[in-house]
């Protein structure tokens, strides 16, 4: 098993905003929706490379893999293999002009 490495806008913005987006109509699926994203999360420490390759242009994000988030697959986790580690980068909605997201949300 790996350790887990959350980005800071990971907890501080994408966790929340996902949590605000989905309460508006229900909280109790925001509630479910975190706890699947903990429990991918979870999976990933015991599978780092369960993930598929992530390609893109982007040179900021090289080696960057995705997984979506169990039981609400429109929801994407993208993360980083390290040395002992899984990197969690971002956590977003798959509706998302991914490429465009990625340009003016820089995470390493």
């Amino acid at each position: 098993m790996v350790r887990l490495e959350r980005h800071a806008a990971v907890i501080a913005e994408d966790l929340p905003h996902i949590y605000a987006s989905v309460a508006r109509d229900n909280p109790a699926a925001a509630e479910r929706v975190l706890d699947a994203v903990e429990a991918t999360f979870e999976q990933l420490t015991r599978q780092p490379e369960c993930g598929v390759t992530y390609r893109s242009r982007d040179r900021n994000l090289p080696d960057v893999r995705m997984l979506p988030v169990i039981g609400f697959a429109n929801y994407l986790v993208f993360y980083r293999i390290e040395a002992g580690a899984v990197r969690i980068l971002y956590v977003v909605h798959g509706a998302r002009h991914l490429p465009r997201f990625f340009q003016r949300e820089p995470r390493a």
